[in-house]
């Protein structure tokens, strides 16, 4: 069924759902059922069978088809074969259309940064976003290069307004009517979702390791008009704050503009559709920051080193983002001595319910013979306003030190799929209201822990993150910083959950629904 016409024409729709649930098993093409079935049945019909017999092959075929699908790493008794999801996944998807592996291919096999922890090739997609004149076009290039060499496809979406600008629609055609605003808003809103889901849907049939790099995001429009026409353009499209925002991006990078920090290099010879004053530049890239504001990695990248540093920090954090190997480091952390109160924030700020089911951790030695130890491994649900978003996170660290961090998008049927059946019974569900805001052009997040009454915290615990380490931190004045929080893996202890037993059946039960939504 993997020979390439075969596959492309029938097989493929048995492989829609690249993390198979169990009875994916039976998601099949109808003509590829009949045959399935025919070949399923003829022995019944071809040799002498006891009803008892035909049932208990049916059961055993049944719980092979099963286990195929499962992700459970099952070997066979006195066998070297091993039926796992991730062997027959990778079979698949590490086959181009002729049905044969490339020797590019084959040499992602090796590497676990090129594929996702279902065994697929990965699909990363990145923004490239800020203000006039910071850097995002060298950015775009340096980054390309950076991944092409490490062994990933590169796929570049340019910039919609841009294109419209630069095909005949003038500045003057939009101001001063918000109609027309509104109608040119609706058209590059259009034609960078379109772009987008093109680039992803060539991306994802080559079955290989890509980079998605977007200049600019289906958020960047907001910052240009006001709120009401944004939030109307949005709501006649049928869409939501979180899925145009964290369901579409694996990550966003706001490189700050010159005019903030590097005045003297602030000039717009690079791009000729551009006529934005230092001013302006100043007042967009504010705004632009707030509209992706909330995404659970929005890096704000300053203008506090020179421009090459000022590159090398978003090459670094790409690295880090689609799992490269890296020395340890991420985001700065510190409690917060007194419960914060969100009406005292003075400035806006995005509230997110989230909810963490941990799994089991699967470690694989990597074939250069490095041992691999998986430090995380879970499904997190995002809450907002209604809309919600899925993730998967896994953090792998190597023996010789450096870490790998794995985060990818997922669906709700495969967050559900995995939290109700590879969920690591010795760890508890994490529930946590975020408030995410910026400060003096950082991006922080407060956290608000809800734990058990039983632990050394108590019910509660405020802490609060930076996303960007090293340097001096600028605090907000509105909260009261405690002490760095040097080792966050051993800040809880994850208590095994409690038996079902009758007393706590009910709140066993309550665990399982999304997230609760503070009132």
């Amino acid at each position: 069924m993997h020979y390439g016409p075969v596959y492309r024409r029938f097989h493929k729709h048995h492989h829609f759902y690249k993390a198979p649930a169990p009875f994916d098993d039976m998601y099949i093409a109808p003509l590829e059922a009949l045959g399935y079935y025919f070949i399923l049945y003829s022995p019944a019909l071809v040799l002498p069978m006891h009803v008892l017999s035909f049932a208990v092959y049916l059961t055993l075929l049944g719980l092979c088809g099963i286990l195929d699908h499962s992700g459970i790493d099952v070997r066979l008794p006195r066998s070297q074969n091993r039926v796992t999801n991730g062997d027959v996944n990778d079979k698949r998807l590490n086959q181009d259309d002729a049905g044969q592996e490339s020797t590019e291919q084959a040499h992602h096999q090796q590497h676990g940064p090129h594929k996702d922890s279902d065994g697929r090739p990965r699909l990363i997609k990145i923004v490239l976003t800020g203000g006039p004149c910071g850097g995002k076009t060298t950015s775009l290039a340096r980054l390309s290069e950076f991944f092409r060499t490490h062994g990933f496809r590169v796929f570049t979406v340019p910039e919609a307004a841009t294109t419209l600008w630069s095909n005949g629609v003038a500045l003057a055609d939009i101001l001063g009517s918000n109609e027309t605003q509104y109608w040119f808003q609706d058209a590059v809103l259009d034609f960078q979702i379109h772009l987008e889901d093109g680039m992803e849907r060539i991306a994802r049939s080559l079955g290989r390791p890509s980079v998605i790099l977007c200049d600019r995001g289906t958020l960047d429009g907001a910052a240009y008009v006001s709120k009401d026409l944004w939030e109307e353009l949005v709501k006649k499209k049928g869409l939501e704050l979180l899925s145009i925002r964290e369901g579409r991006y694996d990550a966003i990078f706001h490189l700050v503009t010159a005019a903030m920090g590097a005045e003297p290099f602030y000039s717009l010879l690079n791009n000729v559709t551009r006529t934005e004053s230092p001013e302006f530049a100043r007042e967009v890239d504010m705004k632009t920051q707030g509209v992706w504001n909330g995404h659970p990695r929005h890096y704000v990248i300053d203008n506090s080193t020179d421009f090459e540093g000022k590159l090398a920090r978003v090459q670094d954090e790409a690295a880090r983002l689609v799992g490269l190997p890296q020395l340890p480091r991420g985001a700065d952390r510190w409690f917060l001595r007194k419960k914060p109160k969100p009406d005292s924030f003075t400035v806006p700020f995005e509230k997110t319910q989230v909810r963490k089911v941990y799994l089991m951790n699967v470690g694989r030695p990597l074939p250069d013979g490095r041992k691999v130890s998986v430090e995380y491994n879970y499904v997190e649900e995002r809450s907002q306003d209604g809309s919600v978003a899925y993730a998967h996170t896994s953090k792998q660290r190597l023996d010789d030190g450096h870490e790998a961090e794995l985060k990818r998008i997922i669906d709700a049927r495969e967050f559900y799929s995995r939290s109700t059946t590879m969920a690591d019974p010795s760890r508890k569900e994490v529930f946590q209201t975020r408030y995410s805001f910026l400060w003096a052009q950082q991006a922080f997040v407060v956290i608000h822990h809800h734990l058990d009454a039983k632990t050394k915290f108590g019910p509660e615990l405020f802490t609060l993150r930076r996303q960007a380490k090293g340097g001096i931190p600028e605090f907000p004045p509105f909260l009261d910083v405690g002490e760095h929080i040097e080792d966050e893996d051993g800040l809880f202890p994850f208590p095994t959950r409690p038996s079902p037993t009758k007393s706590n059946t009910t709140s066993m039960k309550q665990t399982l629904q999304p997230c609760k939504r503070e009132t």
